[in-house]
Order: C-alpha cells, then sequence, then structure tokens
C-alpha cells in the first residue's frame, strides 16, 4: 500500500499529499507522506480521520500525547489543535479522510458526532485503508459507508470542560472568529476580558494549545482556504482575512499552508 501511493505532488500544513483518491464537495481521501521531522502545531478546518501505512508515529492533541498504533484510527475534529512527530527518526505514511462538518447533515441528516481521538478498532483501519484499492466510481459511496459505522461518543460537562476550556477562553474564542478581517490586540482582548494579557495567554494556552493571536491565525488561513476553494480573488481573500495587502497574505498563506494562495486555487479547481 505504501509504494502504491507514489511520490509527493501538493502539500499540506508541511507535509505532502502523496495522491489524491477522492474529492467532492464535503469529502476528501489523501495519501500522505510525512518527513521524520513531523509537522508542528496547526488546526484543519475539517474532521480528519487516519490510519498509518507506515512508520512509527507520535500525536500531540490539544494537549496530550499518544503514540499511533497500525490497528487504530485517530480523529482529529475541526480547530483541534495538533501536531505529530516520527519516534523512528524515519518519514511515515498514512491515508486520511478529510470530512467537511457539513457532511453529517448532508449525507446523515444528523449533527456531527463527537468522536474520540483514538479508535482502536482493526476492523475500521482495514476498511480505511480499502478505500485507496477501492474501485473509483464507488469510492464515495464507500467513504459513507464508512463514516456511518463510526461510533458515537457521549462527552460528560467535565468532558466538555475540558476540552473547550472555559466559558471566558470559549468567549475570547467567540471574539477572534466574529471579525477574521479586523483582527485584535491582545490588549484588547485582555482589557475585555478583564484579566492581563499574561493571564490571558496562559489560560487559552492552557485550553487550546496555542495563544490567542497564533490560533486566529489557524482560523483565518482556514478562511483564507474556503474562500479561495469558493473562486473568490487572492486580493478579496486577503482583505477578508485581516491582511492589508496581497503581497502580505500570499507570504503568510504560503508559510503556513506550504504553497501559495494561487497553486492552492489552482490544485482545489
Amino acid at each position: 500500500m505504501a509504494a502504491a501511493l507514489g511520490l509527493a505532488a501538493t502539500v499540506r500544513h508541511g507535509y505532502s499529499r502523496s495522491m489524491i483518491f477522492l474529492r467532492t464537495p464535503l469529502l476528501e481521501l489523501a495519501g500522505i507522506q510525512a518527513s521524520a521531522a513531523g509537522f508542528p502545531k496547526h488546526t484543519h478546518d475539517e474532521y480528519v480521520i487516519s490510519v498509518n501505512l507506515g512508520g512509527l508515529e507520535e500525536v500531540w492533541l490539544d494537549g496530550k500525547r499518544f503514540e499511533v498504533q497500525p490497528d487504530m484510527l485517530t480523529v482529529y475534529p475541526p480547530a483541534a489543535v495538533q501536531a505529530s512527530r516520527s519516534l523512528s527518526g524515519e518519514d511515515w505514511q498514512c491515508l486520511s479522510l478529510y470530512v467537511a462538518p457539513a457532511a453529517f447533515p448532508a449525507y446523515f441528516d444528523c449533527l456531527p458526532p463527537d468522536l474520540p481521538s483514538r479508535l482502536p478498532r482493526p476492523d475500521l483501519a482495514a476498511a480505511l485503508r480499502q478505500l485507496a484499492t477501492q474501485d473509483t466510481s464507488l469510492r464515495e459511496e464507500a467513504v459513507i459507508a464508512l463514516l456511518a459505522r463510526l461510533p458515537r461518543q457521549q462527552s460528560s460537562p467535565s468532558d466538555n470542560a475540558s476540552s473547550n476550556g472555559s466559558l471566558l477562553v470559549r468567549r475570547v474564542q467567540q471574539q477572534l472568529l466574529d471579525d477574521l478581517s479586523q483582527p485584535l490586540t491582545l490588549e484588547v482582548l485582555a482589557q475585555q476580558a478583564g484579566i492581563t494579557p499574561a493571564h490571558l495567554v496562559r489560560r487559552f494556552h492552557q485550553a487550546c494549545g496555542l495563544p490567542p493571536l497564533a490560533w486566529q491565525m489557524q482560523q483565518r488561513m482556514a478562511e483564507a482556504r474556503r474562500q479561495l476553494r469558493a473562486g473568490q480573488s487572492i486580493i478579496e481573500v486577503a482583505l477578508a482575512t485581516g491582511f492589508a495587502d496581497q503581497a502580505h497574505f500570499s507570504k503568510t498563506f504560503s508559510r503556513f499552508c506550504g504553497m501559495t494562495p494561487g497553486r492552492y486555487r489552482q490544485i482545489n479547481f
């Protein structure tokens, strides 16, 4: 399977998508080639459901670390801060399914599920691997069937408080999301929260894995990707996500997403 993924064709968050097996408005199935260096903290705007094809990987997800086993699915919810590194000092490969939150009401008439971050389910891991060899015309149907088999996890109130952070942090998150075209300063956020900037950074980082403005930048990049996929011009996207000019936006987008905005638009049309 690993050899079948071939050479890197596109880049996402510092690792390469070796091959795209499926791409629809709500779903994408991609083979991933990750370098031994791993990749730093980042977020996705979709659910990412992955199975490793080779190599040993340690995941950092919202403040917790765990080793990825071959018979395990890993699940990254939208906006969850994640990072990863090789445990063997070598590259590793995986197959990742990117699922837009809107897929669940569209396909199953339900809200997105609350999935555990680790699913030690050899049957589901094998089913995800098999998607890469599925007949192309049947692949979307097979993906939907796999999603229907995922377990649903009910979170207790204490679990929700732990995973989402305090009410203060959630309020700050909402402020950061309210208008991405007008990024706020740390001083303004702290003043509105009634605490010092240092206290805000500490509380926010403990809850989310990133400081407030770094977390907001991830959301700005996610919104930029959405608007570029929707056909917006690069300058329109730059202004909508809080950049003064196209040059500054392009430089920042390339650093976070591994390619220029123009290149990203090309591979997503």
